[in-house]
């Protein structure tokens, strides 16, 4: 998948709302594409918004600096618009690697990306891509805003 071809063959995915409307180059861009998506969902959060967008945020930068660049990019929600789910692609089937933030030295420069994608995400999963590299998936749980929050 290119950033440009958005649709993933994910079974989930099919009938969903999808965020890409536009291919995905940069962070900036998959920032965009989620709050374009979430806005859209009843049971969008701000706080949901931006713990999404920080860890793909990440994600792209992550596939920038150490693979060479994103090769695909995908977020829609799923069939029961409950979660929201993202999918980063790059070349390099390394895994990101990274101590839990609780473990890390807080004067130590980098190495929390990783880290800090699993404390957002409801859940993380990695697979090997058919041609070469991997697809890290991320997912986030969507839920009602309380009044407080309006």
């Amino acid at each position: 998948m290119s950033p440009a071809d958005a649709c993933s063959s994910d079974p989930e995915a099919s009938g969903s709302e999808r965020a890409t409307q536009f291919p995905v180059k940069t962070a900036a861009d998959a920032r965009e594409a989620l709050a374009n998506l979430l806005t859209a969902s009843p049971l969008h959060t701000a706080e949901v918004l931006l713990d999404a967008q920080l860890a793909v945020t990440e994600l792209v930068s992550n596939a920038s600096r150490h693979a060479g660049g994103m090769t695909g990019f995908d977020a829609y929600l799923d069939n029961r618009g409950t979660r929201l789910v993202v999918s980063v692609e790059d070349a390099d089937p390394r895994h990101p690697v990274g101590e839990p933030l609780a473990l890390r030295d807080p004067t130590a420069q980098g190495g929390r990306g990783w880290a800090m994608v699993l404390a957002l995400a409801g859940n993380a999963a990695i697979d090997p891509l058919p041609t070469g590299g991997k697809r890290i998936k991320v997912t986030f749980a969507l839920r009602a805003a309380d009044s407080s929050e309006m």
